[in-house]
């Protein structure tokens, strides 16, 4: 299934800042595929086989925690859910 992560407070300003080949490195050892990010902005469009929406969100966050140091709240929402892309 395909998913979307808007993953909030990341590259703003000064913050949290993680680069975008960095994000979808860590995407990719969590076992996502098909990895795509926009800019800078921190969103994130992936694939999974898992389908638990919870599991997944707190995987991204706490994985980014893990590797980066800092907490960032995960919004994740299925291509069911959001229309505008495909």
């Amino acid at each position: 299934m395909k998913y979307i992560a808007f993953l909030r407070g990341i590259n703003v300003g000064k913050n949290n800042i993680i680069p975008m080949k960095d994000l979808r490195n860590l995407f990719s050892v969590m076992g996502f595929k098909n990895i795509k990010t926009y800019l800078r902005s921190g969103n994130v469009i992936f694939e999974s086989n898992e389908k638990d929406m919870n599991n997944i969100s707190s995987k991204i966050s706490e994985n980014i925690e893990n590797s980066s140091g800092f907490w960032i709240d995960c919004i994740l929402m299925s291509q069911k859910d959001f229309i505008f892309f495909n």
